[in-house]
């Protein structure tokens, strides 16, 4: 990762509070308290937009080589259309690399209003705190062949556990979906039951750059991120039997439709993060989100799929790559009402 004029080798990110330039000045007439709310209100939107902007401008040129070179990736990808797509566990990236993908995912959610910014001044963040990674969450990356930068970013997270725990265990880490819902998977999928919290993933953080506006480049990254999520969970040799998190029924569904999944999409909950969380507003700013569950398909059927995704990247047209996908990969949507009693 680097700034355009040099890689992040030299320039290295370090934790702490990003320098925040002198607030405007107030006017003196205006009540004490009132002119130190504004005080106040102008400081954080310096912070916030200082934050953006640094984010903005940096590249990860070498990261890909870099953790090729260590024999590190999970599933990597350049198809000559001037994207690169790799995914690797949070053990195998470096640490100025990992806080750069998780200021992406802080960038990219506070643009879409979906982490308080209260919160990010408050605790002087430039970042998520990497802190909550796991070593073997999976990171999918896609960034500009060109420039280096990220252009779009998904992670499989896994379970906070240290060791395996059936998933029927009272004490076991909720995972973020049912802590958000409140709801605890094995009432809502009773044919869950059998598995311990190290066999599931949490789809999270599909976030794609602000500045790409174009649609056909857009539906290319989601592509990309869509084969490396694929890929990703090929990678792990059947280890990963089921896939969890929550979407917006018209808006994300359709991209796990796209992996051809079958999804059950779970009714009846009310999410809500306290508003010390940074993430709380996800439940307030967007339209009615739903958690769900879907099975992954035998390794053969991945691969396959997989190998569907990696055309359809590959091909000139996305908008006619999606359209034959389509026709291929058809997964369906159950609704599954949660009861009210069933709670966490």
């Amino acid at each position: 990762m680097r700034k355009k004029t040099s890689d992040m080798n030299e320039h290295r990110v370090t934790a702490g509070s990003a320098s925040v330039p002198g607030p405007r000045s107030v006017p003196l007439e205006l009540p004490e308290g009132h002119a130190s709310a504004l005080l106040t209100d102008e400081v954080r939107r310096r912070y916030i937009q200082d934050i953006l902007r640094m984010h903005s401008r940096l590249s990860y040129h070498r990261m890909a080589a870099e953790l090729e070179k260590n024999d590190a990736l999970l599933h990597r990808s350049a198809h000559g259309r001037g994207l690169v797509t790799i995914a690797a566990h949070t053990a195998s990236i470096p640490e100025r690399y990992l806080l750069g993908l998780a200021g992406f995912r802080l960038s990219g959610y506070l643009r879409a209003g979906y982490a308080s910014e209260d919160v990010v001044f408050e605790q002087s963040l430039f970042c998520e705190p990497i802190r909550e990674f796991h070593d073997a969450d999976t990171h999918v990356i896609t960034t500009d062949a060109d420039s280096g930068r990220i252009l779009g970013y998904v992670a499989l997270a896994h379970g906070k556990d240290p060791e395996p725990r059936p998933l029927l265990a009272p004490d076991r880490r909720l995972f973020p979906c049912e802590e958000a819902h409140a709801m605890r998977l094995q009432t809502v999928l009773p044919d869950a039951a059998a598995l311990n919290t190290h066999e599931i993933r949490e789809v999270k953080r599909f976030v794609q750059a602000h500045d790409v506006t174009d649609r056909a480049q857009r539906l290319r990254i989601t592509l990309e991120l869509l084969a490396g999520i694929t890929m990703a969970v090929h990678a792990s040799g059947g280890s990963i039997k089921l896939l969890v998190g929550d979407v917006e029924e018209h808006v994300a569904l359709r991209h796990l439709v796209l992996l051809g999944l079958d999804v059950h999409l779970l009714t009846g909950t009310t999410p809500a993060l306290s508003r010390r969380d940074l993430m709380h507003p996800m439940y307030i700013a967007r339209e009615k989100v739903l958690p769900f569950c879907a099975w992954t398909p035998e390794l053969d059927e991945i691969a396959k799929r997989g190998k569907l995704l990696e055309q359809a990247v590959a091909d000139a047209s996305p908008i006619r790559a999606l359209r034959g996908l389509m026709a291929e990969l058809s997964g369906t949507v159950k609704h599954v009402e949660i009861p009210v009693e069933v709670a966490a």
